[in-house]
């Protein structure tokens, strides 16, 4: 059956605003480096307030959205479902994704939020440290979820950010239980490790049963399993889904799959100079691999190889739809 759409997506549909900054400011203002902090429409406020200049780099983003823009560039057709309202900024969002080809679920035209902003202060050092604002991104209706683009894909892809509020939740197990029902796969990933910390009860309830595939950094696994060495994760997560890949940043990343033994797959180590959107770009890569049915390794390469790329510049995007294209043929030649 020939599909509409290689990859379903949902997430908080999030317009990423980003800066470069001194690990001074991230002091002063009381910013956790490394971590996503929800943040209200005030603090969102301040924070900006409190940055000099304009930012360096502004796109459509969530985590999922980052990676269905990716999987896009590199030949996939894909749909994304996040709310945002009909303001300037959500339809600044939506432009984004219908300008490459990406469809998407309409604005809300009736609304008294805004549309949500993700502000990234970047350090020296390539760490990125997010402070989310939700706004209307977290409030799906159930109505809204397009059942015929949900069956219609090969590949649904949800992001865990997405625990973090009751509408999300729902909606995100709706969208999984609905691909269970036409035989879509199953794909997560866990998004940060405050998510897992605090919102592990939701996430378990989207994920029940199981799902076919599973994405998590290091850090992910071991506050999900509650251990101290990665080795020790590779059960628990197979418990929660049929195959699981653990990034381990520059380093690589290890697949386990059921019934197989761990397989690490090196990656590309680079002098970072801004790690944000580096899982959302991994992962963007490796379904692209599912969906022309590579194997895991040739799959893991590929995302290790994509990642590697977007961490040398500033944003969680490459500057074009002809640079996903000439990264998609300069792996294809390195990996022959």
């Amino acid at each position: 059956m020939i599909k509409d759409y290689n990859l379903f997506g949902i997430g908080n549909a999030l317009l990423d605003t980003e800066y470069q900054v001194s690990e001074e400011f991230l002091t002063r203002n009381k910013v956790q480096k490394g971590r996503m902090t929800l943040i209200d429409s005030a603090r969102r406020s301040e924070l900006i307030d409190s940055v000099s200049g304009t930012p360096d780099d502004v796109s459509s983003g969530g985590s999922v959205a980052n990676a269905i823009y990716a999987a896009q560039g590199f030949g996939c057709r894909n749909f994304f479902a996040g709310v945002v309202a009909n303001d300037d900024v959500g339809m600044a969002f939506i432009q984004e994704l219908t300008n490459v080809g990406i469809d998407t679920l309409p604005p809300r035209s009736t609304t008294d939020r805004d549309s949500g902003q993700c502000l990234i202060f970047v350090t020296p050092d390539g760490e990125r440290s997010m402070n989310t604002s939700i706004g209307i991104a977290d409030s799906f209706e159930l109505s809204e979820l397009p059942t015929p683009n949900i069956q219609s894909a090969e590949l649904v892809y949800v992001e865990g950010y997405l625990a973090s509020s009751c509408t999300g939740r729902g909606a995100a197990r709706t969208v999984i239980n609905k691909a269970r029902e036409a035989g879509v796969q199953t794909c997560l990933t866990l998004a940060d490790v405050s998510i897992v910390q605090n919102f592990k009860l939701a996430l378990e309830y989207i994920i029940e049963p199981e799902l076919d595939l599973l994405f998590c950094n290091v850090e992910e696994a071991l506050a999900w399993c509650n251990v101290d060495s990665v080795e020790a994760t590779y059960g628990p997560m197979l418990s929660i889904a049929r195959l699981c890949v653990i990034t381990l940043s520059e380093a690589g990343c290890i697949v386990v799959e059921r019934g197989e033994a761990p397989m690490y797959v090196k990656g590309f180590p680079q002098s970072a100079l801004d790690s944000n959107g580096a899982g959302d770009m991994f992962a963007g890569a490796y379904l692209t691999g599912v969906i022309n049915d590579w194997d895991n390794h040739r799959c893991a390469h590929f995302a290790n190889f994509a990642a590697a790329t977007i961490v040398t510049q500033i944003g969680a995007r490459l500057s074009s739809g002809s640079e996903y294209r000439k990264l998609w043929h300069a792996f294809h030649d390195v990996s022959r």
